[in-house]
């Protein structure tokens, strides 16, 4: 027979997981939105940096360096409310919002190649996310 180990204080004990209230699924989403964001401030950081516009440059690293900082803030709230696997494997999302970025603000184009791999990381995220109904 093994030895039972008492779980820490407040952890959570196997069995079916709760339906996640829509408000910590939105929370989740802003985060990751703001997250992928953050790519666009460096983007234009370094554009700037290239382009020896230091003034601008030093801007966009600093909203950069906010922005990340508020993402750490609400990534650890996110993570406080939903299973570690759950956020984590949502972040996948990010490939979208980073490509939607790039077309939006960089004039960058969207291939088939792109728009498949897209569609197969969106597709991964619903399967592991289905998951934990």
């Amino acid at each position: 027979m093994k030895p039972m180990i008492a779980a820490p204080a407040g952890a959570r004990t196997p069995g079916p997981a709760p339906r996640m209230p829509a408000k910590d699924f939105a929370l989740l989403h802003l985060t990751l939105l703001l997250y992928s964001g953050v790519s666009v401030l460096g983007k234009y950081a370094g554009v700037y940096l290239a382009l020896k516009t230091t003034t601008l440059a030093l801007v966009f690293l600093a909203l950069e360096f906010v922005a990340l900082g508020v993402y750490a803030v609400l990534w650890q709230q996110t993570l406080k409310r939903m299973p570690l696997s759950f956020a984590y494997s949502n972040k996948g999302v990010c490939t979208l919002w980073t490509c939607l970025f790039g077309l939006l603000f960089f004039g960058e184009t969207l291939t088939p190649g792109k728009a498949i791999g897209i569609v197969t990381v969106l597709v991964g995220v619903w399967l592991v996310v289905s998951d934990h109904d």
